[in-house]
């Protein structure tokens, strides 16, 4: 029999990017498009699979039996020396960044011979010069830059392929796993370049190429889990079903119009939000991964037995809450002030604040009442995790999301937006983390993102409490969505030698630098201009910008009513002044004002909330659903393998390191500095973006014990077997 003549072969993804082979994107692709969303989900994905096989006792040669990914087809036309894409340059361009993160990552940790290989996968050169193996000339000048670590400004009138590379490298910086860039680096690179694949289908031309992509993209050949699931509901639902065909085309044409991914995301949501044992990590991955076939094995879970259940199913629930979704989904991105917290969630990337809200909402809610109970839990995750994140309890929304899991099983089926916000507030209570504790909060490596969201709200609030014509959400939008963009400014130019005499060290002379009180949002334009300017020759610039800047200035408390009526409202007199010298002392007195202000722009009594008085923090039992090796510093402090307050010590090119582990669990830097695991702390003590924490830092009362050692103990001892010892579940 002769072979079929359209085939496909299997690449891993170090054979998709090794040889001499160059891919180039055809001229009816569209731009690379994907936004912080999809790749935050592709790395999501790649990091839930490598974990089911991760292991940090394990060598790195058994990563060659873990458990395999399949990341789907890509269609190609060969040409010369060139593979050109005509299917999948979106997957293939985000791995290509991938890589040259994971690059950085090994150059950065100086695993010079392991960021030779992946330099190899990225780029290669002949003849003097580069060519990247993802290849389109008007990215190089970008790409060059992320692989030498260079600056890099956007040109003026960038193309929207190079815009959107240009922002998903920062999100690849901000977003990537703690686990990933620190303990698990060589583990999950090894697996990434062999047990990841792809399959490559080889057209006979372009036109013929051409012809295949449609087909893939156009004529409905691969029907997704939601045409699958429609299928089901409807045959289930027998009778007459055109009522129901011309309700679910409505309902894909309305979510579709806010982007390709919500039809299939809203009913994942929903699945999970409802129906799934949603501290299960292994049936929320059968939800994610096949919705259509989890419905038809969990039926009874759903209440679908007899055809008139999938008929209200579809015609009542469904159609219901997908007019909700999609109204949420609009609000991430709109200026409505009853849904700000939405629109403050997605811009921290607190995506699963749509499960939450969905767990609470009803079909049968009113408009009103629906309304109310997205905005207390808007509200409420925007609280919470800015409480967290300012006290170094969690650095990542995802880290959120065990909390958030809870909540759902909770909230499910919850009566009124009246009881909604009682179980909130006394969730507020228990929460032990508050503003007052973020004394040495500032930026880091990888926060930047969050700094310049935190000075967003903080400014926003001040310009609009003292400018009346002036909305607060507004206001926050343009600082960080308008077309002119903001920037973070350092009070103290980089300059150790001009406060050494109160800094001592140039390590204290950084910590106080970053700090929170001594940062501000300024417009990009006048920010670059101050370049190294002393704090004197800056103050006439800052009374030009906005009022959180302009207060710094002894101008700004004069003539100026609303200012100071704002100082007397929140009481802020003593606390908001201005300074002509700026010192450590001020950048503390800053800190403090900005304390204040979060405590004031977060009051839960602001939000909506009323928080009971004298409750005292609840000790939640911890959720496991992984196996006994993923331990924390809370699990070893639990069963006595390290003490309250251990100190452990650290040494990086001659330089000594000291912290202190916590009651907690978590680290705090003797600069201050707190953090929520081992490798973040040690990042941000050496300044890289990748240290295995675990090997860094030795503890003080015995220097040959690491904490992977003492992990190792714990392991080996069976100290950390049986779930009552610690809550595991």
């Amino acid at each position: 029999m002769a072979d079929a003549p359209i085939q496909g072969h299997s690449y891993t993804i170090h054979q998709l990017f090794s040889g001499d082979r160059t891919f180039t994107v055809d001229n009816y692709q569209r731009e690379y498009s994907w936004d912080r969303h999809d790749v935050a989900t592709l790395v999501h994905d790649l990091h839930r699979s490598f974990k089911k096989s991760w292991n940090p006792t394990h060598s790195r040669r058994e990563t060659a039996a873990y458990h395999p990914y399949f990341l789907g087809p890509f269609v190609y036309v060969e040409s010369g020396e060139t593979t050109v894409l005509v299917d999948g340059q979106q997957r293939i361009t985000t791995l290509h960044l991938l890589l040259i993160h994971l690059y950085r990552l090994m150059k950065d940790r100086e695993e010079d011979e392991e960021a030779g290989k992946l330099h190899n996968l990225v780029s290669t050169s002949s003849y003097g010069e580069t060519t990247f193996t993802v290849h389109a000339p008007e990215r190089d000048t970008l790409l060059h830059s992320l692989v030498k670590s260079f600056p890099y400004e956007l040109p003026g009138d960038p193309s929207p392929s190079v815009r959107n590379l240009y922002d998903r490298s920062r999100d690849l910086e901000e977003d990537f796993p703690d686990e990933l860039a620190g303990e698990a680096l060589l583990h999950f690179t090894d697996w990434l370049l062999t047990r990841v694949c792809m399959v490559g289908i080889k057209a006979h031309s372009n036109q013929h190429g051409w012809e295949i992509f449609v087909t893939m993209n156009d004529r409905g050949v691969r029907l997704a889990p939601i045409d699958l699931l429609k299928g089901h509901l409807i045959e289930k639902a027998r009778q007459d079903t055109t009522d129901l065909n011309n309700q679910w085309r409505e309902m894909l044409t309305q979510l579709s119009a806010l982007g390709a991914r919500a039809p299939g995301e809203f009913l994942e949501t929903l699945l999970l939000a409802k129906y799934a044992t949603i501290d299960d990590e292994n049936d929320r991955a059968a939800v994610s991964d096949a919705s259509h076939e989890w419905v038809r094995t969990n039926a009874d879970r759903i209440g679908l037995r007899t055809s008139e259940d999938y008929r209200q199913f579809l015609s009542t629930t469904i159609a219901t809450l997908a007019l909700r979704y999609r109204t949420l989904l609009a609000a991430a991105s709109s200026q409505d002030p009853e849904f700000a917290a939405i629109r403050y969630n997605a811009e921290n990337g607190l995506d699963k604040q749509y499960l939450l809200i969905m767990a609470a909402v009803k079909p049968s809610d009113t408009e009103t009442e629906f309304r109310h109970k997205a905005a207390l839990v808007g509200s409420f995750l925007d609280l919470i995790y800015l409480r967290k994140l300012v006290n170094g309890s969690v650095s990542r929304p995802n880290e959120l999301d065990d909390d958030i899991y809870e909540l759902v099983r909770d909230v499910r089926g919850i009566g009124s937006a009246a009881q909604l916000c009682t179980l909130l507030s006394a969730r507020i209570a228990e929460v032990t983390d508050e503003f007052r504790g973020m004394t040495s909060f500032g930026l880091q490596p990888d926060n930047r993102r969050h700094i310049r969201y935190l000075l967003a709200r903080l400014t926003a609030f001040v310009e609009s409490e003292c400018e009346t014509d002036r909305a607060e959400l507004s206001e926050f939008v343009r600082y960080v969505a308008g077309e002119a963009p903001f920037e973070i400014e350092h009070i103290w130019a980089n300059k150790f030698e001009r406060h050494q005499a109160e800094v001592k060290t140039e390590k204290a002379f950084h910590s106080a630098r970053n700090r929170l009180g001594g940062l501000l949002l300024l417009p990009k334009s006048d920010n670059s201009s101050f370049n190294d300017k002393t704090y004197p020759d800056k103050l006439p610039f800052y009374f030009r910008q906005n009022m959180l800047a302009r207060s710094l200035n002894k101008e700004s408390y004069r003539n100026f009513p609303r200012y100071r009526r704002f100082l007397k409202t929140y009481k802020l007199d003593k606390i908001m002044t201005h300074y002509d010298e700026f010192t450590k002392e001020s950048i503390e007195q800053r800190q403090q004002l900005y304390i204040r202000l979060c405590e004031i722009i977060w009051a839960p009594e602001r939000l909506g909330f009323s928080v009971p008085r004298n409750v005292g923090p609840k000790r939640r039992q911890a959720r496991r659903t992984r196996a006994n090796y993923d331990v924390s510093l809370s699990d070893l402090l639990t069963a006595e393998f390290l003490s309250p307050h251990e100190q452990i010590l650290g040494k990086h090119k001659g330089t000594n390191h000291e912290a202190c582990i916590l009651s907690d669990g978590k680290i705090q830097l003797s600069t201050g500095e707190l953090f929520p695991n081992p490798s973040r702390a040690a990042m941000y003590a050496v300044n890289r973006q990748s240290c295995n924490g675990w090997t860094f830092w030795r503890l003080a009362r015995d220097s040959s014990q690491t904490l992977a050692d003492v992990r190792a103990r714990a392991l080996a001892a069976g100290g950390l077997d049986g779930g009552q010892q610690l809550g595991i579940q």
